[in-house]
C-alpha cells in the first residue's frame, strides 16, 4: 500500500506541472497564490464572502467576522475586480499558512509578486499581506501607498494617486529585489532589515487585526511566487498589463515566452495608452474588449460583440491571437486641420498605431458620442494622414456600454497601419487650439423655457463638460433664467446677483503654471433686467472653488469682470490684484458689451483689455500665479458680494494667450452674431471670417455706425439670419433672409442661409435719417457682401419712406435702383458688393396720354392677333404699334457698362442691375416711375 501512494504520488508530480502550465499566469509554473476576480468569488447576494486561490485547492480567503459591511464587486477594465470600502472589510485564509507559500524557508528569501488594484481613499493601507496580522512582522505584502515588502523589508515604487489603476510588482530576495510599477524598474532601495513571520495567515484588503488599517480600493488580481521570476516576469506583467488595460513598459510577451505582441521597439513612438485584445490560453487570458485605465478620455477596442463586461462579449479569438493599439501621447480632441475629407475639418492630434498578431479581424473601434460628423480615419503607412486615408463614418452607428453612449466602426487594422478620428469641429473664429470652456445661450442649457431655471449649460468646446448650478454656495442662492430674446433675436441666461454656475476641472492641472496663458470671452449686459450693480461684478473666474463652498474662503483666482461707476459708465478689471482700469470710461453697461482678456501668467506685460473690439491698454503687469482648474460664472469666488446682474450670451476661455489676429475674429464672430459694432467710427476694426477673409473693411471708414450682418460661418457655428443693430445709439433697419423682423434668429420661421462663408454686411455713416430736397433720406448705409449672394428682406422704422434705393455712390447718382417697400420692408432683394443705399420718400403722380392732336395716325402695325377693321390707324400719335397676348417685345439684353460708345436716349435692359436703362447724354439710370413732366 505505501508503494502504490508512493507512485501516485510522482504520479501527481509529474503532472502538476501540466496541469499548471496550463493555468498559470503569462504561462509561469510555480505560483502558490492567485486570487483573481474573474474566478473563484463567493457571493452572498451583492457581496463578496470569499476569494478561491486558482493555483490550488489551498489556502482559500473567507470574510472575517465583526465586519459591518462586506466587500462588493466592481470592475477594472470589463473584468471583475472585488471593491474594499476601508472601513471594516477584509478577507483572509481561514488559518496560518506555512512561511514557504510566499517565500523561502531560509534566507535569502525570494519571492515575486504582481498584484493590480485601484486605489478609492486617501488612506495608505496594506492591499495584501502575509503576517500576523497585528501590525508586526511581514513576510509579503504591498500597500497602497505603493510599497511592495518581503521579508518585512520595503521597497516604495510611487505614491498612487486617487481612483488610479496600477500594477505593483516585485522581485528578487531579501538581499536584492526590485520593485517594479507597471513593468518598469522603479527602485532597489530597501527600508528596514530583514525580519520574517513564518507560519501565519494571508490577509487581503486590510493588515488583519489591526484597528483603522483597511484598505480603500478596488482589487482586482494577486499573485504569489515563492520564487524569482527574472525572465517569466515579462510574461506576467504582460498577460496582467493587457487584461487590466494597463499601459505596461517594455514589449508584450504571451506565454509561450517568444511572441512579442506589443514590440516597444517597433512602436516607438506610439506606446502611450496601450490597450488592446488577446487571447492566450495558457493564461487563462480572453480579453475581447478594452480601454486604456490611464486618465482622460480612451478609446474602448474590442470585437464586434461589445457588451457590458469582457465576458459578456460574444466575439471570438484563437489562441495567440492579439490585437494592441498605442497612441502618440497627444490630445485627444479634434485639433489638427485635415483637408480632403467631406463633412469634417479637424482630427485628432492623437494617432495610434496597431500590431495585430496572427490576423485578427473585425473590430469595433468606439469614441462616446458627441462630436459632429465624427469618422475614423485609417492610413497603412502615413501617420500625418496627407493622402491614402481609409475613412469610415461613425456618427450613424451607436452603442451603449455601462450607461455611456458610443459611436463606432466595424473595421480590419492591419499590422503596422495608422488610425486617427476627425470630426467638422465648431469654434468661436475657428480657433480652436487650446479651447477649453465655450458657453452659448443658443445650445446646450437644461432648459429652453422662457424664465426656466438653468441648472446646467453643456460646454461645447470639444473637452466637453458644462456648467452646473452651485449648491449651498455662501451669498450665491439665486438661480439663472432662461431668455429666448436676448440682444439681437439671439437667447440669454439671466443671473441677478447671486446667481451663478460653476464648470468643474475645466482647465488642465499646468493652466495655473508660470508661462501658461489665458484668453476669456464674454457677451453680457449688466442689470439683468433691472439697474447694473455699482462696483466690482466678477464675471469668468478660475480658481479652486467647489459648486458648495459654504463659507468665506479667499482662493487665488485668475478672474475678469466690469467695474460699474454708474448705469452708463463702467471699466474692467481682472484677477484680484490687478491693474484695474475703473476711472476710464471704457463702456456702457447697459448696452450688450464683448469683453475680453488675454493674456500669460507669471510674466510682464501691458496686456490689453478688449471691449467690443477696441484696445485699451492698461500699465504693465504680472499676472500673478493662482491654484485650481474650476470655472465659474458670475460667482465670486471667495463667498463674497462681489457678483452682479447679468444676462449672458456667450462666454469664452482658452487655455492660451490667442493671437491678435485670432482674437479679431473671434470678436467679429460675436460682433456679427451679437449686433454690436467692433471699433469707433473714428478707429474702426475690421472684421474676418474664420478663413481670414475680411468680411468688413475698415476702407469704409465713414461707414462705421451700426454695424450689422447676415452670416453663415459653419466652423463656429454662425448662422445669422436676422440682425437689429444693439448699439447705444439704434439703427431704424432690420435685416432678415424673409419677411420675418421679429422672431428669435434660431426659429424655424427664418430662412436658411444656403451656402457657408456667406457674408453681407452693411454700417452707416451716422448721418440723420431726415431727407434732402430730392426726398432722399440723408444717413447712408454701405455693403460688403462676400460669399454667394441670396436674397435678404430689409425693413425700415421710419414710416415715411416709401422706397430703398441703392447705387454705385454714397450721393445715390450713379446706376440707382428702386425698390418699393411695403409694410416699410423690401421684397426678397439682392444689394451687390460695394453698393450704397438709403431710402426714399418719392410720390408719384398718373396722367392721362397726351392724344392730341386726334388726326395724327399709327401708320406701321405688327400684330399676332386677328387684325381689326382700323387698327392701327385708330391709335394716335404713334410711331409703331405691336400688339400681342403671348409675346413680349424684346429690347437689347447687356450690361450697360459694355455699352463703347452711348447715345442719349438710348435704351437697353442690364441684366446685372435687373432693370430698364436710360443714358441721359451723360450717364446710365434705371428708368423709374415718376410724372411725366
Amino acid at each position: 500500500m505505501k508503494k502504490i501512494n508512493t507512485l501516485m504520488g510522482i504520479f501527481l508530480m509529474m503532472n502538476m506541472p501540466m496541469l499548471t502550465k496550463a493555468q498559470s499566469p503569462g504561462g509561469i509554473a510555480g505560483h502558490q497564490l492567485w486570487y483573481k476576480g474573474d474566478a473563484g468569488i463567493i457571493t452572498a447576494g451583492s457581496n463578496v464572502i470569499g476569494w478561491n486561490n486558482s493555483a490550488s485547492a489551498l489556502y482559500n480567503l473567507v470574510q472575517q467576522g465583526g465586519a459591518t459591511t462586506l466587500p462588493t464587486s466592481s470592475q477594472i477594465n470589463f473584468n471583475p475586480s472585488i471593491r474594499f470600502d476601508g472601513t471594516d472589510d477584509r478577507l483572509a485564509t481561514a488559518s496560518n499558512i506555512p512561511q514557504t507559500v510566499t517565500t523561502t524557508a531560509s534566507a535569502p528569501y525570494t519571492t515575486s509578486q504582481y498584484v493590480v488594484y485601484r486605489k478609492l481613499g486617501s488612506a495608505m493601507n496594506p492591499i495584501y499581506n502575509h503576517s500576523d496580522g497585528a501590525g508586526g512582522t511581514w513576510n509579503v505584502g504591498g500597500n497602497s501607498d505603493g510599497g511592495m515588502l518581503i521579508t518585512n523589508r520595503s521597497i516604495i515604487t510611487t505614491a498612487p494617486t486617487i481612483n488610479e489603476t496600477r500594477l505593483q510588482s516585485l522581485n528578487g530576495t531579501s538581499n536584492a529585489a526590485t520593485a517594479y510599477l507597471n513593468g518598469n524598474p522603479i527602485s532597489t532601495t530597501f527600508n528596514n532589515s530583514t525580519d520574517i513571520a513564518g507560519s501565519a495567515r494571508f490577509w487581503v484588503g486590510a493588515e488583519g487585526t489591526s484597528i483603522n488599517k483597511f484598505a480603500n480600493a478596488d482589487i482586482a488580481e494577486i499573485i504569489i511566487y515563492n520564487t524569482t521570476q527574472t525572465t517569466g516576469r515579462l510574461q506576467i506583467e504582460s498577460y496582467l498589463s493587457l487584461k487590466y488595460g494597463i499601459t505596461k513598459f517594455g514589449n508584450y510577451i504571451a506565454s509561450d515566452g517568444t511572441t512579442n505582441y506589443w514590440n516597444a521597439v517597433t512602436n516607438a513612438g506610439y506606446l502611450s495608452n496601450i490597450t488592446g485584445i488577446g487571447r492566450d490560453d495558457n493564461s487563462l487570458l480572453y480579453q475581447k474588449q478594452s480601454m486604456s485605465i490611464n486618465s482622460g478620455q480612451q478609446i474602448l477596442i474590442g470585437l464586434t460583440g461589445m457588451a457590458n463586461t469582457n465576458a459578456s462579449n460574444s466575439g471570438t479569438l484563437t489562441d495567440r491571437q492579439f490585437l494592441l493599439v498605442g497612441d502618440n501621447g497627444l490630445a485627444k480632441t479634434p485639433s489638427v486641420a485635415i483637408s480632403g475629407i467631406p463633412g469634417v475639418n479637424y482630427r485628432f492630434d492623437a494617432v495610434w498605431k496597431v500590431q495585430n498578431t496572427s490576423s485578427v479581424g473585425t473590430v469595433r473601434i468606439m469614441w462616446p458620442q458627441g462630436l459632429n460628423n465624427l469618422k475614423l480615419v485609417q492610413n497603412s503607412s502615413d501617420p500625418t494622414f496627407a493622402v491614402g486615408n481609409t475613412v469610415t463614418d461613425m456618427l450613424a452607428n451607436t452603442q451603449t456600454i455601462n450607461g455611456v453612449v458610443y459611436n463606432y466602426a466595424d473595421v480590419s487594422l492591419a499590422d503596422g497601419q495608422y488610425f486617427t478620428f476627425a470630426a467638422q469641429i465648431y469654434a468661436p473664429g475657428g480657433v480652436i487650439n487650446n479651447l477649453q470652456v465655450w458657453n452659448k445661450a443658443d445650445f446646450g442649457t437644461n432648459t429652453t423655457t422662457e424664465g426656466g431655471t438653468v441648472t446646467s449649460w453643456n460646454n461645447s468646446a470639444a473637452v466637453g463638460g458644462q456648467l452646473q448650478a452651485l449648491s449651498g454656495f455662501i451669498n450665491h442662492s439665486a438661480s439663472p433664467t432662461y431668455m429666448n430674446l436676448g440682444s439681437n433675436f439671439n437667447p440669454a441666461v439671466r443671473m441677478v446677483a447671486g446667481a451663478g454656475l460653476g464648470m468643474l476641472n475645466a482647465f488642465s492641472a499646468t493652466a495655473t503654471a508660470t508661462g501658461t496663458g489665458g484668453t476669456f470671452y464674454s457677451v453680457s449686459k449688466a442689470g439683468a433686467g433691472g439697474s447694473p450693480s455699482v462696483g466690482y461684478n466678477v464675471q469668468m473666474n478660475v480658481s479652486g472653488a467647489p459648486l458648495n463652498l459654504s463659507v468665506i474662503s479667499p482662493y487665488n483666482a485668475a478672474e475678469m469682470g466690469a467695474y460699474i461707476s454708474n448705469a452708463t459708465t463702467a471699466g474692467l478689471f481682472t484677477w484680484n490684484t490687478s491693474i484695474d482700469r475703473t476711472v476710464a470710461n471704457l463702456f456702457n453697461p447697459s448696452n450688450n458689451n464683448i469683453l475680453g482678456w488675454a493674456y500669460i501668467t507669471g510674466v510682464a506685460s501691458a496686456y490689453p483689455y478688449k471691449i467690443n473690439g477696441k484696445s485699451d491698454v492698461p500699465a504693465s503687469y504680472t499676472p500673478p500665479l493662482f491654484t485650481g482648474r474650476n470655472f465659474h460664472l458670475n460667482t465670486d469666488t471667495d463667498g463674497g458680494l462681489e457678483r452682479g446682474g447679468f444676462d449672458y450670451q456667450e462666454t469664452i476661455g482658452y487655455e492660451r494667450q490667442i493671437t491678435s489676429a485670432e482674437q479679431n475674429r473671434i470678436e467679429s464672430y460675436l460682433a456679427i452674431k451679437y449686433g454690436v459694432t467692433l471699433g469707433t467710427f473714428a478707429s474702426p476694426v475690421n472684421y474676418t471670417s474664420t478663413n481670414a477673409t475680411n468680411v468688413w473693411s475698415t476702407a469704409a471708414s465713414s461707414y462705421q455706425t451700426n454695424v450689422i450682418g447676415i452670416a453663415r460661418d459653419d466652423i463656429e457655428g454662425l448662422h445669422q439670419r436676422i440682425s437689429k443693430s444693439q448699439d447705444a445709439v439704434a439703427d431704424i433697419i432690420t435685416m432678415s433672409t424673409n419677411n420675418d423682423f421679429t422672431t428669435a434668429n434660431s426659429g424655424a420661421n427664418h430662412t436658411d442661409i444656403a451656402n457657408d462663408q456667406f457674408y453681407f454686411i452693411t454700417g452707416n455713416n451716422g448721418a440723420a435719417t431726415t431727407y434732402n430736397a430730392q426726398n432722399i433720406m440723408n444717413r447712408r448705409w454701405k455693403v460688403q457682401s462676400t460669399g454667394t449672394a441670396q436674397n435678404l428682406y430689409i425693413k425700415t422704422s421710419d414710416i415715411q419712406a416709401t422706397y430703398l434705393v441703392y447705387a454705385d455712390d454714397a450721393a445715390i447718382t450713379t446706376n440707382v435702383v428702386n425698390i418699393p417697400l411695403t409694410s416699410n420692408a423690401t421684397p426678397g432683394i439682392q444689394i451687390p458688393n460695394g453698393k450704397f443705399f438709403t431710402f426714399a420718400k418719392f410720390s408719384f403722380c398718373t396722367k392721362d396720354p397726351n392724344t392730341s392732336p386726334a388726326d395724327t395716325i399709327t401708320k406701321i402695325g405688327i400684330t399676332i392677333q386677328t387684325k381689326q377693321s382700323g387698327w392701327p390707324e385708330n391709335l394716335p400719335n404713334g410711331a409703331v404699334a405691336l400688339e400681342s397676348k403671348t409675346r413680349g417685345f424684346v429690347v437689347t439684353r447687356s450690361q450697360s457698362s459694355l455699352v463703347a460708345n452711348p447715345v442719349e436716349g438710348m435704351l437697353m435692359y442690364d441684366i446685372v442691375d435687373k432693370c430698364m436703362k436710360l443714358y441721359n447724354g451723360t450717364s446710365w439710370h434705371c428708368v423709374v416711375r415718376s410724372c411725366n413732366e
